[in-house]
């Protein structure tokens, strides 16, 4: 376990609530400077790491934004370093409408824990740059609270080890997905996609998981081993298997209103084993990803899951770390089970 992580199951989830608060201090932010769009980002926990994360967001714009990995070289990374604002044409998009981005350190106890950028159609002046500065003194007080525990990257999903780590990886999807936009309108059909990742992701969170990537119809998601391997496997195990209720009764409303969604189902494949996060892409847009043996089988328990009926299966060794709580059938692979659910 690394320095800084906590063993604490419950006090995990104060990473959880610490970026919601930063996220509403920076609502109020943006409407005090009068701005609509803007970004909270913090360093990576390893000292040797010179990216920064999205940690917080508001705005259209920045929804778009917060995949993407700041480097050094970025206008973040010079204020992050510097300790000093920057003012610039807004490197991350282009559009017909040139916008500016101001980026303010944040400042806490004299040490910088943090920057936020904001995006404006506007010069922004020096009064504007004062403000920005005086406003964000609560933002920079969360973030450096955030900041002091690496395992609050871990709650969300931000955690970067230098050496491969192990979890419960569950990988989620819906199968006959691609039907839903030939039987209903295009705004319908995302409704629908998003209906579906918002419950399964809320039942991931609740359980203690966090969320590394939405995958257009589906997530990938982890169980870090706070409390063990044993108890990350049931906490994974039992999400998925709530989940999947969740999905039967939010499709039983789908089938209310009589959309044509009878061959849509949920699969979902667990495995427990090792996995590293990376940074994936070009240098100017990498994006953090999860790579591992784990990763890999949980991807594949989900593409080889039955395609017509709700499934959730798990890896041999997320078999053997289970207890007797719960039913198990034969998967489709020698190495796999269907969990049939609590014993």
């Amino acid at each position: 376990m690394q320095p800084g992580v906590s063993t604490n199951a419950d006090h995990s989830k104060r990473g959880l609530v610490l970026r919601k608060e930063i996220e509403v201090e920076l609502d109020a932010v943006l409407l005090r400077v009068g701005v609509t769009e803007g970004s909270v980002l913090v360093r990576a926990p390893e000292p040797s790491a010179g990216h920064l994360f999205f940690l917080a967001w508001s705005g259209e714009t920045t929804t778009g934004m917060r995949a993407t990995a700041a480097g050094r070289d970025s206008t973040a990374g010079k204020v992050s370093k510097t300790g000093k604002a920057r003012q610039e044409v807004n490197p991350y998009l282009s559009s017909q409408v040139e916008t500016r981005l101001l980026a303010i350190p944040l400042i806490a106890d004299g040490a910088v824990v943090g920057v936020a950028q904001f995006l404006g159609e506007r010069t922004f002046g020096a009064e504007d740059e004062a403000r920005a500065a005086a406003e964000c003194g609560r933002i920079a007080r969360s973030v450096a609270e955030f900041v002091r525990e690496s395992g609050n990257y871990a709650q969300v999903g931000l955690h970067s080890p230098p050496s491969p780590a192990e979890a419960a990886i569950v990988f989620c999807d819906l199968s006959a997905s691609s039907s839903l936009f030939d039987v209903l309108h295009a705004a319908d059909a995302i409704g629908c996609l998003d209906d579906y990742l918002t419950r399964t992701v809320d039942v991931v969170l609740t359980a203690g998981g966090s969320v590394d990537q939405y995958l257009g119809d589906g997530a990938l998601c982890r169980f870090l081993p706070d409390d063990g391997p044993e108890a990350a496997v049931r906490r994974a195990v039992g999400a998925a298997v709530d989940a999947t209720a969740a999905f039967r009764a939010l499709k039983e409303s789908w089938l209310a209103s009589r959309w044509e969604v009878a061959s849509v189902f949920s699969r979902i494949g667990i495995a427990y084993g090792d996995f590293r996060e990376a940074l994936i892409g070009p240098a100017r847009q990498r994006e953090p990803v999860i790579l591992g043996s784990g990763v890999h089988r949980a991807a594949e328990l989900c593409a080889t899951a039955p395609r017509r009926k709700d499934v959730v299966l798990v890896d041999r060794r997320s078999a053997d770390l289970l207890d007797d709580g719960w039913a198990l059938g034969p998967g489709p692979s020698a190495d796999s089970f269907e969990v049939l659910g609590r014993a």
